[in-house]
């Protein structure tokens, strides 16, 4: 009987271990093969978006492939539950979120929109946006994927020519969008555009023109004061 039950521990413990195992396993094959989606959660548009050549895997590589130019995109890459300029800890909501930014990045704020996974913030120096961040109630802060990526990709396509790609690229995959706004990054542009009652938005790479359709925003709550 002694025996028996040994073997039936030992049995549960490595039953324990495959499980475990597995599961690392399976979190790791999600994470790099959705970056970003898994973590900051589903869209109306996520599923619509990968695999097709302006969606996170297609737009991250595309033609130009992975630019690390100065600044953030200098360092590589990090995980989004850390946060470059932040860890979890606090609480940020419309009233303090552009402080808590500015203070937290040294930069200044110049648009602050709300989506249902968190703020979408715009920074900048002098009025010249440098970056997109993402900026969760949390407290975490991180650049959006693209101002890692793409940051200071030698620029050959003009914002008309850009906006013309990212319109085509509207016509296909959400037929009756209309650009709203535009943002000139280094390297690359972005753009918002209506959807119905929803604002989503692109971003085209300034060299080689790939579409990165910003897939884990949310539903959009609106723009906040700052």
């Amino acid at each position: 009987m002694e025996n028996k039950n040994s073997n039936t521990k030992i049995g549960v413990i490595i039953l324990l271990v495959i499980t475990a195992v597995a599961v690392s396993i399976f979190i790791q094959a999600m994470w790099m093969s959705q970056p970003w989606g898994g973590v900051f959660g589903n869209t109306p548009y996520t599923s619509s978006a990968m695999g097709h050549p302006g969606g996170m895997m297609g737009g991250m590589m595309g033609q130009w492939g992975v630019w690390r130019g100065p600044g953030i995109g200098s360092w590589g890459g990090g995980c989004p539950m850390m946060g470059w300029w932040g860890v979890a800890g606090g609480v940020v909501n419309d009233t303090n979120v552009a402080r808590y930014v500015e203070e937290r990045t040294g930069y200044e704020v110049l648009s602050v929109e709300k989506y249902s996974n968190g703020y979408y913030v715009v920074v900048g120096l002098g009025g010249s946006p440098q970056y997109e961040l993402l900026v969760f109630p949390n407290s975490v802060v991180h650049p959006e994927p693209q101002s890692v990526m793409w940051r200071g990709a030698p620029v050959r396509i003009s914002e008309e020519q850009a906006r013309s790609i990212a319109q085509s690229w509207l016509s296909r995959y959400f037929p009756g969008a209309e650009i709203e706004e535009v943002y000139t990054f280094p390297g690359y542009y972005t753009y918002h555009f209506k959807i119905g009652d929803d604002m989503q938005m692109l971003s085209v790479n300034a060299y080689s023109g790939a579409v990165w359709f910003h897939s884990w925003h949310g539903k959009y709550l609106g723009e906040v004061g700052h």
